[in-house]
């Protein structure tokens, strides 16, 4: 049998200072590129500079952030290369999704996913709510799928697709074309067709690839 050591207080309030920050810049709500100043964050969370500081150095190990000496840190920006290979793991990784729930999604799924959408389409114009729905609709793919390594690798992908997919929902007309592209998702679930579920799938993937590159040029 395994022994921890006991969760030191402040070792809480480091993780929530770390999404805090991290949710932060995954909304733009600190932009790439931006610097991150310790007082300014320990004043606007209302903490001590020790936990903002932990935070940080944790974001940094992530590749959320960099340090340059003697300047100071700074939000790490979207590149191409970060963009194509997230990109690359979601057509793989959601194609297999289609592969394993075709047979064996059910209607009251089905439903589920179809509640996710309705929601998703009421959020049009909050394009942090939007994003932050579309995450759930591809959560529910693929804990649908009941391959909860697959589920793991999602949530791993999750926070880059979300940090990302702010720059594509910024372009004109992306929020109804995504939309579109998850209705034809789910038509292809509810009619059982494999191929159709799949070609839906990798369309919706490309078409965010080729917005997100635009958003990036």
């Amino acid at each position: 049998m395994a022994f921890f050591s006991k969760i030191e207080q402040g070792q809480s309030l480091k993780e929530t200072v770390y999404e805090e920050i991290k949710n932060a810049i995954i909304n733009h709500s600190i932009p790439p590129g931006a610097p991150l100043y310790e007082r300014y964050l320990s004043e606007s969370l209302g903490v001590s500079r020790t936990p903002v500081r932990e935070a940080i150095q944790l974001l940094e190990r992530e590749g959320w952030v960099y340090s340059v000496p003697r300047k100071g840190t700074f939000v790490c920006n979207i590149s191409l290369q970060n963009a194509e290979e997230v990109l690359q793991l979601r057509k793989a990784i959601e194609s297999l999704t289609m592969e394993l729930l075709i047979p064996i999604i059910t209607d009251e799924q089905i439903e589920k996913l179809e509640q996710i959408y309705g929601l998703q389409s009421s959020k049009k114009e909050n394009n942090k709510e939007f994003i932050s729905i579309d995450k759930d609709f591809h959560h529910a793919l693929a804990e649908l799928s009941g391959n909860r390594r697959l589920v793991q690798l999602m949530q791993t992908l999750s926070d880059q697709m979300r940090w990302i997919g702010i720059r594509a929902v910024l372009l004109p007309g992306r929020t109804e074309q995504t939309l579109q592209e998850h209705l034809a998702i789910l038509e292809g679930l509810k009619r059982r067709d494999l191929e159709q579920a799949k070609q839906a799938v990798l369309a919706h993937i490309e078409h965010t690839r080729n917005a997100v590159i635009t958003s990036l040029q």
